[in-house]
Order: C-alpha cells, then sequence, then structure tokens
C-alpha cells in the first residue's frame, strides 16, 4: 500500500510530502489530511481480500465498510464512503449524517450497517431508510428484538454477539448472550424480520495471528448454527480490529489469504456456505491519514535531566486518544535530521503539567532548534470527536490551521481558530 514515512536531506516526507515545506507554507500548529491514504486503505485492504477470494475459489464476498465514529469530519467519510461498500453507525444522529451521504452522492446500491444501542427514534429511522437503501440493523439486545418484532418490522437484522475477545481482558456491555441468541434463532422465523447476519466486534488490537484465528473460530460456531436454523443467514461481520501497519508494512495479502482460507476450512467443517465478510473499518481506515505540526519555540532546563523542548501548541489537546487511552501515536522530528542529537522531552504550551511527551523518559531530538518541526503522525481516528473539534480548548488555545490535500491539490479548511470565534463558543 506505499510507504508512507520517507527521510531525505535531513528532512521527513510524507505520503510524498515534504513536512517541513508545508509547516513553512502554512505556519504552525497545523493539521494534514492526505486524503490519499484514505483512499489507499481502503482499495489496498478490498485489493488484498479480492485477490485471496480468487486465488482460493472462495464462495463468498468481502465487504468494506468504514465506521464513521472514526472520524467525523465530512470530507473524510464522504472520501472513504466513495471507494467503500457502505458505512457503519453508531448512532441516531450517525444515521442521519449516513443517510445524507447517500443521498448526496445518489447512492443506493452500497449498505448501511446499524450498531450500538438503539433509541426508539434510532430504530424508527432504520425502518423508514430501510424502504430506500439496504440497511442492516444489529441487534444489541433482546428488548430491541422484541419491539422490532411488536410492531411487525419488515427489515433486514444481524445479532451481535455477546463474546469475550481473546485480545481483551476485561467484560463488555455489547451483544446478546448464548441463550438470547438461542431464543432469536428459534422465534425469528415467525416474523418480519430477515435475520443475515452474525456479528462479532474485534476492537482494535495488537494483532496476534494465532489469537485472532481462534476468535474468528469462536464466532464461527454461531454463524454454522444460525445458517442451519434460518437459511437466510449469509453475513459474517467480524466487526473492527483490522491490523494497523504501525510504522512497517503489514503483510495484507497473507493476511486476507489467512481469513478466507480458514474460513473455507470452517464451512467445510461444518458443511454450511461460505460466508460473507464484512468488515468494519475505523481506525484502519482514518488513523494515518492525518498529522499535526509544531514548531520548537524554545529549550529549557529545570532539572539534570533531558531538557524540555516547547512546541508552539498543545500535545494533550492533540492527541487525547494517546493520554486517555494509551492509543500508540508516533512523535518525531521532521527537520535537522541529519544534525546531532540528544535526549529531549517534549512540551507543549498549556499550564498543564501533563502535557508532555513521552510521559515517561525521554526521545531523541535535533540538537539544533534552529528551524526545528516536530510532527505528531497518526491523529486521523478519534482525536476530533474526543477533543471537541471547533470547540473551547485547554488555556484557550486555538485549533490549528487545518490543511487538506487531495493528491496535487491543496486546500484550508480552516485557518486558525480566532479569539473572535472562541468567544462566540463561550456564549
Amino acid at each position: 500500500m506505499g510507504k508512507l514515512v520517507e527521510i531525505q536531506n535531513g528532512l521527513l516526507n510524507y505520503n510524498g510530502v515534504c513536512l517541513k515545506d508545508l509547516a513553512l507554507k502554512y505556519g504552525t500548529p497545523l493539521k494534514v489530511t492526505f486524503l490519499d491514504v484514505i483512499r489507499s486503505r481502503v482499495t489496498g485492504l478490498k485489493s488484498s481480500f479480492d485477490k485471496a477470494i480468487d486465488k482460493l475459489a472462495y464462495q463468498g464476498k468481502f465487504i468494506y465498510l468504514n465506521a464513521n465514529k472514526a472520524n467525523y469530519s465530512q470530507k473524510e467519510i464522504e472520501t472513504a464512503f466513495l471507494v467503500s461498500d457502505g458505512l457503519e453507525t453508531s448512532s441516531y444522529y450517525d444515521l442521519l449524517l449516513t443517510y445524507d451521504i447517500f443521498k448526496d452522492n445518489n447512492e443506493s446500491n452500497k449498505i448501511i450497517v446499524c450498531n450500538g444501542y438503539k433509541s426508539k427514534e434510532y430504530l424508527d429511522t432504520i425502518i423508514k431508510i430501510s424502504k430506500e437503501i439496504k440497511i442492516i440493523d444489529v441487534i444489541d439486545s433482546v428488548e430491541e428484538y422484541n419491539y422490532l418484532k411488536d410492531i411487525n418490522a419488515n427489515i433486514e437484522i444481524g445479532l451481535r454477539i455477546h463474546m469475550t475477545s481473546l485480545y481483551e481482558d476485561h467484560d463488555d456491555r455489547f451483544g446478546i448472550t448464548k441463550d438470547e441468541f438461542d431464543y432469536i434463532l428459534n422465534d425469528v422465523k415467525n416474523t418480519n424480520l430477515s435475520l443475515t447476519t452474525i456479528h462479532f466486534h474485534q476492537r482494535g488490537f495488537e494483532y496476534i495471528e494465532e489469537k485472532f484465528k481462534e476468535n474468528i473460530k469462536k464466532i464461527f460456531m454461531f454463524y454454522k448454527d444460525a445458517v442451519k436454523i434460518v437459511p437466510t443467514v449469509k453475513h459474517l461481520d467480524i466487526g473492527g480490529g483490522t491490523p494497523l501497519p504501525n510504522g512497517i508494512e503489514f503483510d495484507y495479502d497473507s493476511y486476507a489469504l489467512m481469513l478466507i482460507k480458514l474460513l473455507k476450512e470452517l464451512s467445510l467443517e461444518y458443511k454450511v456456505a461460505e460466508p460473507d465478510i464484512i468488515s468494519e473499518n475505523g481506525k484502519y481506515s482514518m488513523k494515518d491519514s492525518t498529522i499535526n505540526i509544531y514548531k520548537v519555540l524554545q529549550v529549557k532546563n529545570t532539572s539534570k535531566g533531558a531538557p524540555w523542548y516547547f512546541v508552539d501548541g498543545s500535545l494533550l489537546i492533540a492527541m487525547p486518544e494517546f493520554y486517555a487511552l494509551g492509543e500508540e501515536i508516533d512523535c518525531v522530528p521532521i527537520s535537522n535530521l541529519d544534525k546531532k542529537a540528544i535526549k529531549a522531552r517534549l512540551g507543549g504550551i498549556t499550564c498543564d503539567c501533563d502535557d508532555v511527551f513521552p510521559v515517561h523518559g525521554d526521545m531523541n531530538l535535533p540538537e539544533d532548534i534552529k528551524d526545528l518541526y516536530i510532527a505528531l503522525l497518526g491523529t486521523g481516528s478519534y482525536q476530533n470527536s474526543m477533543n471537541g473539534r471547533h470547540g473551547i480548548h485547554h488555556c484557550l488555545l486555538p485549533e490549528e490551521i487545518d490543511v487538506v490535500i487531495d493528491g496535487k491539490k491543496e486546500y484550508i479548511r480552516h485557518q486558525l481558530q480566532s479569539m473572535s470565534e472562541i468567544k462566540r463558543l463561550m456564549n
């Protein structure tokens, strides 16, 4: 899928673009989104699965969905949508946004998969939209199922299975139990509901092939039981959890071949049809599409340890996912890479003691801070929704300049947030 990070002449290039040049052109603090990276992620994974399906003569399809919740910027979602097979929603408002995207693009052949807790307005809107667009409501509770049954709804549904992943060390609140699964399987044939999908959410994880295989084997037990009772079941939705490159070129062709081969073997063993595979991709679609750039303003020594390099923004605001959830985000110098490096620490310009990187320890940074810029790589998923995009930020720091790069086209989506904008939001 192409190498994102390269170093040339002491400068870091990202997706073929010199980041220092961007910083000088637009100023800092700066956020840059590369729409080509989103397209590459989607088309690359789809290509890997298409090749595996063809090679093994697999009878099911691979269905790529963009999980909107990872990044609610309209341009990013639409970019993923145009090359995906559909969108995945997690709330009533998310569904309203998705419906508008389908209508704005005059699209009715792709699908919508609806997850999350379903309020009455969420369910009623699913039923309404199902008359125009293929939509699958993934049932998350017996109450949700009974509501649809009682109003005689005629829609396509899936069942989200409550099944602890081998990657998780805690339980979660989502999905239906085995007893509830058995009840619905034996009851759904007496309704107008069409059960087509068995769902298990992998969540994001540090990919380990053997654990991944065990998760697939566990969820397949529910799929094969469902197929034998309800013949309309044809989709196996494995949720998120698509492996991330994490600085290396992960072999997605081998990953796809492994999963298709495993599902083919399981289908043969249990004498059931090979399922379509639905994959809901959020972090995988979006994470690497966005970076943040800051200029180093000064060096400060407060102890015998590594010096502090102060940047012209807030690390705490830029990557809340790192501070709140421990999500891996790379922080790297992008200029002066041919100069001597020393141990140093980064500090943001808020008054918060936690606005530092690394949280513990230090990192290698060029000793020469003249025209020194640093970048946060992989801030494209969840940061906007967690830090309050276009909102009021810690210490009233303005939101950064926001630039979008689409191939050879560049444009400023938002200038540096002004004080008048901030004051308006305070009212």
